[in-house]
């Protein structure tokens, strides 16, 4: 029995080895006189052990004070679950631009972490770097400095520290900015998860101002490259005026080169900085293609407003091979007119020929161009709706003509409006007009 039990003993020892931890031995301890006896069995001494320390860690293990403290019920000692966000809120930069980067690190616990440190080295790309701290209750942060930031903080359990780190992006920027934040425990205190303790932001740096390639309207259609003329990869801008109550739809396809692949090309309405990203594009179609739709719901005219093309592949290495045609289209429909007053009623039908569903925008104007009412319509895929005018608010008695924005490509909606006559029975219909290509 003696040497079945040692079998077991180094057979549970040879799992445990198979486990993803390490503990590292300085001093291994064994012998001694019988310490417990039982019916046929003795055991005498002890097994190796490393002496007592740590905490060691390693995957789901975790060893304070040695093997036999465990093994007698023993606790696992402090543990504070760090964790670290970080986002400056943009996906691409131009030289010279301001940029915050909003950092938390967060404890939860179970334990404080009195004497955690933090840490966040912005890259070379980088200057004029800054920053604040504000901590929550029971923790504590330096409240401001500049350059990296390297120092020890307390964090309760709980806690949480929120830095604000400002910089600017430096004339001779790479093509990408990689900025990373950090923390760790103090000594004596386990993380059991250190995988979120580090989070990193990256930016694509695009060249300003020199990437402007002119003006969109209806119809326009163009073909570039995005070769780059300087240190950072090349980023077209175009503008486009936006008129009140109006709609849009921008493709970019016969994407080529290294543009064309399977992650094709970038395109996204940004604002006037040429950087902030207010809408994403979609996939049209098969292959790289993109399509951008979006509406100005205002009645202003938008025109800081820009449409941003880039790559996702090449960056600094795009050549003039690696072209793109570019398309925008105004998706505004109209009807020509609309009347409820006498005796007639006029309904509005719309539908959506497409596969997707689209939301549309009926403006109901006089004569004058006054904007009587603007209703708002959702229309699946294939889907039809018919707005009775003279029901809706402020229309009763009213006449006039009508537009339709939407977000939808070009073409995709179609309908007309009916001026119903019921004491003769006659109909006069309006088609519902697209602007022409």
């Amino acid at each position: 029995m003696t040497r079945a039990l040692a079998a077991a003993l180094l057979l549970c020892a040879a799992r445990a080895q198979a486990q993803v931890y390490d503990a590292a031995w300085h001093t291994v301890d064994s012998g001694g006189a019988m310490g417990v006896s039982g019916g046929t069995l003795t055991l005498g001494g002890t097994i190796g052990q490393p002496d007592a320390g740590g905490p060691l860690t390693g995957g789901s293990f975790t060893l304070h004070s040695g093997f036999w403290a465990i093994a007698a019920g023993g606790a696992l000692g402090a543990q504070a679950d760090l964790a670290v966000t970080k986002t400056d809120g943009v996906t691409a930069v131009v030289p010279g631009q301001t940029v915050t980067y909003a950092i938390v690190v967060t404890n939860a616990g179970p334990s404080a972490a009195a004497g955690a440190t933090v840490a966040d080295a912005p890259p070379a790309g980088l200057t004029a770097v800054s920053w604040t701290c504000a901590a929550s209750a029971g923790s504590a942060c330096p409240a401001s400095g500049s350059g990296a930031i390297a120092h020890t903080v307390d964090l309760a359990s709980g806690g949480v520290l929120t830095y604000a780190l400002q910089a600017t992006v430096a004339a001779a920027a790479p093509g990408t900015i990689v900025n990373t934040a950090s923390a760790a425990p103090p000594a004596g205190v386990v993380d059991p998860n250190p995988s979120n303790d580090t989070a990193t932001d990256t930016d694509a740096v695009v060249a300003p101002g020199a990437g402007v390639r002119g003006e969109l309207a209806h119809g326009t259609r163009l073909r570039a490259d995005l070769a780059p003329a300087g240190p950072q990869p090349d980023a077209d801008l175009y503008r486009l005026r936006q008129q009140p109550h109006a709609s849009y739809e921008v493709v970019l396809d016969e994407a080529s080169g290294d543009i064309g692949g399977a992650s094709g090309p970038s395109l996204a309405r940004v604002a006037a900085d040429g950087v902030t990203v207010l809408q994403q594009s979609q996939p049209a179609g098969a292959g790289p293609a993109r399509s951008l739709r979006f509406m100005n719901t205002t009645g202003a005219v938008v025109d800081a407003e820009q449409i941003r093309v880039a790559s996702l592949t090449c960056g600094t290495s795009c050549g003039p091979d690696d072209v793109y045609r570019l398309r925008a289209y105004e998706t505004t429909c109209a009807i020509a007119r609309f009347n409820n007053s006498a005796s007639q009623v006029t309904v509005v039908v719309l539908q959506n020929t497409g596969t997707d569903a689209l939301s549309a925008r009926v403006a109901f104007w006089t004569s004058t161009g006054t904007l009587l009412h603007e209703a708002t319509v959702d229309l699946p895929a294939r889907g039809s709706v018919a707005l009775n005018s003279s029901a809706l608010p402020g229309l009763a008695g009213q006449g006039g003509s009508v537009t339709v924005m939407h977000d939808g490509p070009y073409g995709t909606l179609v309908g007309k409006g009916t001026a119903l006559e019921p004491s003769t029975g006659f109909a006069f219909d309006s088609p519902l007009v697209p602007r022409g290509r």
